[in-house]
């Protein structure tokens, strides 16, 4: 009776190590194969992407303007979640044999976070804030530099000058500081006139688009003779250095300037600044549809690669397959485990 049982219990050892060598392979992990699921591939996919639009939208437009601390908050949260992937994708990886999707979707969580934020404050800075800041000032029409003072328009953001205003070139200068920052008073009249406030208040500007041995001024729309326009300069670093600027123009040529306003000439100041924004929304769909096709083209690279795993070689040793007596069913007989054993060595230990 002791050596049935004993029997028995070999051959279901012996049982069982045969079916765990016959299993189908996992492709995630060596030595198995299991169907994928098409769901989770697609989640990898758009949860990063809904996760890239959602930050990108908060980082460029109206909510980082009105509500600047609203914006990073929910970026903050954003940062929390990646980092909560990665955690789970760590504690996965101790105790789960197949955790590379997990690592895979905390990359992409990273990925969309970063890229969203810096795109995002790019975007801003570049058009929406300057969009957004001129918007909120006042448009000023039908304004006569050689009668209106600077001091009654500064809270204004577009200026449409009357007929008969014009730059100014011989009166132009410069200041340099890296960069060569431009400045031309706008007249009203021909050369040498002066304002009746006896200040020239009213200048346009830019950057490197002068000379820097004469008065030469090649900024904005200076040669297109319908242009009468001038938007708000915003910058304040650059403010200070065009203020340089027309301290040593007004010392070259005598002449004062009491509360000097820059902007830049144009010939419709209202289509630039919409411009700006239109310019901004589209970057915005760009990323998008860029972001889109990366994450789609991660997902099958992923896929591609994490199938090779499943290719690797069996760590129950394959060549086992091979020999007869297994296609028959495995070992019957204790005689018949040792002479495997000589075969594979470790056999039994696995048993």
């Amino acid at each position: 009776m002791a050596n049935d049982a004993m029997e028995r219990e070999r051959r279901g050892m012996t049982n069982s190590l045969t079916k765990r060598l016959h299993q189908p392979k996992n492709v995630f992990a060596p030595g198995h194969r299991i169907r994928m699921n098409i769901v989770p591939m697609f989640l990898m996919i758009f949860i990063p992407w809904g996760i890239f639009i959602f930050i990108l939208g908060t980082q460029s437009f109206t909510l980082m303007y009105l509500r600047p601390f609203t914006a990073y908050m929910l970026l903050a949260f954003a940062i929390l979640f990646w980092v909560a992937c990665v955690l789970v994708a760590m504690n996965r990886r101790k105790w789960d044999p197949e955790p590379a999707w997990y690592s895979f979707f905390a990359l992409m969580v990273g990925i969309a976070v970063l890229f969203g934020a810096y795109l995002g404050h790019y975007i801003y800075t570049t058009y929406s804030f300057p969009y957004y800041q001129v918007h909120d000032l006042k448009v000023i029409k039908n304004l006569d530099a050689g009668k209106e003072k600077g001091q009654n328009v500064m809270d204004a953001g577009l200026f449409y000058f009357a007929e008969g205003n014009k730059l100014d070139a011989r009166r132009a200068w410069h200041f340099k500081q890296k960069t060569l920052y431009c400045v031309a008073p706008v007249i009203m009249g021909d050369y040498p006139s002066v304002p009746q406030s006896q200040s020239f208040d009213f200048w346009a500007v830019g950057k490197d688009c002068c000379s820097v041995a004469s008065s030469d001024f090649r900024c904005g729309d200076y040669n297109n003779p319908l242009a009468r326009g001038g938007i708000r300069n915003m910058i304040d670093d650059d403010r200070a250095f065009y203020r340089l600027a027309v301290e040593q123009a007004t010392s070259l040529y005598g002449i004062q300037s009491k509360n000097p306003i820059f902007f830049e000439w144009a010939l419709d100041p209202a289509a630039t600044v919409t411009g700006w924004n239109r310019l901004g929304f589209n970057r915005f769909m760009a990323y998008c549809a860029f972001f889109l096709v990366f994450f789609i083209f991660a997902m099958a690279m992923a896929t591609c690669a994490f199938s090779f795993i499943g290719r690797a070689e069996s760590v129950y040793g394959e060549e086992i397959f091979d020999d007869p007596d297994w296609k028959k069913g495995g070992p019957k007989t204790e005689m018949d485990l040792r002479t495997h054993e000589q075969k594979v060595p470790g056999l039994s230990q696995r048993v």
